[in-house]
């Protein structure tokens, strides 16, 4: 899908970027909505829309690479794609492979339960005493869910959807999912009666109830196109774009815009006034006018 067209002005102004494709941002990625997806020609979800936003800000046009979540990476590794996203986290080792952009959002976990339990704004591990928990296998968070003191049980799901069905008919209290998943399924599905209340930080349980980092991954070999799209990630903060496209997107919870209280990337690929460091490490340039 190409970029709207932009004003002449604008046009002059952008830089000579390199990608994949002259003129055109290729994104890889899985099609998971509501992250990411490819309908009737036209790019959906919310990490894609943000793509396509600073892009056209850039006077770029977007076009999908449609692929398994595990092939992404390589993706950008062998030059076959310019970006990655779909609620992908920030980790060490991801920023040891490729550059990554500053947060678009903040993904923390979600209890998901039906719209007449009492927690509204946040829950905590001691909320949980005599309840029944459930997720699906092989989410990371397993091991904490096992350790939480005085939960009635913990139930282990083949699917998301048995775990929801679950919740629906009462035999679960609390599901752990993935949360932008069940926000879209919700959106679609308001009969579902059910609502995602964010966890609260707590020592001990770090799996289960610290944030995640959402960002765009990029190839080591293209600091130009880091340094644009971080500009348009200012850009979509300042704008609220990125908040407007969330919601447009069932990503309506506020905790979405909320940044941990404790940054883990200072140290790692950037110092504490978000410098670049590590293997992603130079000296920015400046796009910042192109989002004025």
């Amino acid at each position: 899908m190409a970029a709207p067209l932009l004003g002449r002005a604008a046009l002059a102004a952008a830089p000579k970027l390199k990608t994949v494709e002259d003129g055109v941002i290729t994104i890889a990625m899985s099609g998971a909505m509501p992250m990411t997806g490819y309908e009737d020609g036209k790019i959906m979800g919310s990490d894609a829309q943000m793509i396509a936003a600073i892009a056209n800000k850039l006077g770029l046009g977007v076009k999908p690479a449609i692929m398994q979540w595990s092939a992404t990476i390589e993706a950008i590794r062998s030059g076959r794609a310019d970006i990655m996203v779909g609620n992908m986290s920030w980790t060490p080792k991801r920023a040891d492979a490729m550059l990554l952009t500053d947060a678009i959002y903040y993904a923390g976990n979600l209890a998901t339960m039906r719209q007449d339990m009492p927690f509204k704004d946040s829950i905590g591990i001691e909320d949980f005493k005599g309840y029944s928990l459930g997720t699906s296998v092989g989410y990371n968070f397993v091991p904490d869910l096992k350790k939480i003191p005085d939960a009635k049980e913990v139930k282990l799901y083949d699917t998301d959807d048995a775990a929801i069905r679950d919740v629906q008919a009462g035999r679960l209290d609390f599901a752990f999912l993935d949360g932008p998943e069940v926000d879209y399924m919700v959106l679609k599905n308001p009969d579902l009666k059910l609502k995602q209340v964010p966890l609260r930080s707590t020592e001990g349980y770090p799996l289960l109830t610290d944030k995640g980092i959402a960002v765009m991954g990029m190839s080591l070999e293209n600091p130009d196109l880091l340094d644009a799209f971080n500009a348009g990630i200012k850009w979509l903060w300042s704008s609220k774009t990125n908040a407007d496209i969330l919601a447009k997107n069932g990503m309506t919870s506020p905790d979405y815009l909320v940044a941990p209280a404790k940054n883990p990337r200072v140290g790692v690929d950037r110092d504490d006034s978000s410098n670049i460091l590590g293997p992603a490490a130079h000296t920015p340039k400046d796009f910042s006018s192109l989002f004025a």
